[in-house]
């Protein structure tokens, strides 16, 4: 599988209080694998998810963040709520892997 594994948008824009969500796509195989959203820190790597899936199609959500993976789509939505400017920054959406690195895209949030 190549680098583009993992595609979305390269930016997103939100205003300050509104909500973004949003959409990462992945090539066919990925369905059960977790899906991740995180802040990229040392050499871009995710040290701390600031959610993930556990591989199903539920949502989870943890205070303003939530995802929802959609197999059949091969898509996964993250949502942010409340918008502010500390939230702005590169941020990265991703597939989780057991034997290699993580599949991932980066994404700008303005």
């Amino acid at each position: 599988t190549g680098s583009w594994a993992v595609t979305g948008p390269t930016q997103v824009m939100a205003e300050q209080s509104s909500s973004l969500a949003p959409s990462c796509s992945y090539e066919p195989g990925y369905e059960l694998h977790h899906k991740y959203w995180c802040r990229p820190g040392f050499l871009w790597f995710c040290f701390t998810y600031i959610i993930q899936t556990n591989g199903s199609e539920v949502m989870v959500t943890q205070g303003k963040v939530s995802i929802r993976d959609n197999h059949t789509a091969r898509s996964f939505t993250v949502t942010l709520d409340s918008v502010t400017p500390g939230d702005a920054g590169w941020y990265s959406c991703g597939v989780r892997r057991k034997l290699w690195f993580n599949l991932r895209h980066d994404i700008e949030v303005m």
